[in-house]
């Protein structure tokens, strides 16, 4: 009997590293199917995270200094591999050059909101020309979006052109899962993030105004641009309650008195954190700009809804109807259910599997 070679994937994150794209590649090198793909990646020599779930994985460790040895990796992993996954603009030059030498399949993905502002915003960060970035997208022999609204907006505002076929990207969903989890009635809602003013904290703190009865929690930290302790300082209101960042067990502890999550941002790509606390039991309430109901349809699994005036509206609703916060929020753990990496990581397997020039696997 003929043995399948393995796929030699090369994902280029940093995945002992905290960051959306290195976590996407850590959870990626966690779960493709280890019998059929044989994965390489790279991390730092500052990781914070450890190597639980990537015992079978190949590691470079980037020395220092990293703008150096980083140069080393990408070598190694593109020299290695049949398919490179690079979904950071890290090195872009260097890997360009590498995968024309080497003659390897490559893909990337668009993972948010490209507005000018925001295209500006990252040409400055990177040091980069409005014509690198864009010029970013064709050194690849495939580009996803990781939604439909993203592949939409950015192809229509942009130019930026993308597959038909959507990769969703997953979340651990056993990290989080409470099947067990009953609201009674709407008592605490709760606002996650890392960049506070961009996810609408001032959005967040106006509902706590207008619904002093409820406890509105915040987790995460204001990114260096505000001080949420001197915000709180002066709120008229004592119904706030601000517990600053989380490890995910403190947070899935916290979830468990929690009855409605939060997101006031105008601008996101796929926050996988409405999935997270889905599983948890706690449905989201969004704003509908960047496609929401794309993953989760209104007053069935969560709420998307234009104007702070109708997150309002919607948490009275909920006040005066515990019953349909229930019957949301169960629904909200089936919807979750729907992108764990275990479901969604096939159609990550299929795509690497078609660029190697291989059949999917039954």
């Amino acid at each position: 009997m003929t043995v399948m070679k393995k796929t030699k994937v090369f994902l280029g994150g940093y995945v002992t590293s905290v960051n959306a794209q290195n976590l996407n590649c850590r959870a990626l090198a966690k779960h493709l199917d280890k019998e059929n793909f044989d994965v390489y990646t790279l991390e730092t020599f500052s990781g914070k995270l450890n190597h639980s779930g990537l015992e079978e994985v190949h590691i470079f460790r980037c020395f220092k200094p990293h703008r150096l040895s980083r140069y080393i990796g990408y070598l190694w992993g593109l020299f290695h591999c049949d398919v490179a996954y690079l979904p950071k603009r890290d090195a872009t030059g260097w890997n360009r050059f590498l995968l024309k030498l080497f003659g390897k399949k490559s893909f990337t993905t668009v993972e948010g909101i490209y507005d000018d502002k925001r295209i500006e915003e990252i040409t400055k960060d990177l040091g980069i020309t409005r014509e690198e970035f864009f010029g970013f997208y064709g050194m690849f022999d495939r580009v996803y979006s990781i939604t439909k609204f993203l592949r939409d907006y950015n192809f229509k505002h942009q130019g930026i052109k993308s597959e038909e076929e959507i990769l969703y990207l997953g979340t651990d969903i056993e990290t989080f899962l409470d099947e067990n989890k009953t609201i009674e009635s709407l008592q605490n809602i709760i606002l996650i993030g890392n960049d506070l003013i961009r996810k609408g904290i001032y959005d967040y703190l106006e509902l706590a105004e207008k619904f002093p009865s409820i406890n509105f929690h915040v987790v995460g930290s204001g990114n260096g641009k505000i001080d949420m302790n001197e915000i709180l300082k002066n709120r008229k209101t004592g119904n706030i309650v601000y517990h600053g960042a989380k490890s995910h067990e403190e947070l899935k502890e916290l979830l468990k008195q929690i009855d409605l999550h939060i997101l006031p941002s105008r601008s996101e790509g796929f926050p996988k954190v409405t999935l997270e606390t889905a599983a948890a039991g706690v449905p989201s309430l969004l704003y509908s700009d960047y496609g929401a109901d794309e993953w989760i349809r209104h007053d069935v699994e969560g709420f998307v809804v234009d104007t702070l005036e109708e997150m309002a509206q919607v948490i009275q609703n909920l006040m005066h109807d515990p019953d349909q916060l229930k019957a949301v929020a169960q629904n909200a753990v089936i919807m979750a259910k729907r992108f764990d990496w275990n479901v969604v990581i096939n159609d990550w397997e299929k795509v690497i599997l078609e660029l190697a020039g291989k059949k999917p696997h039954a």
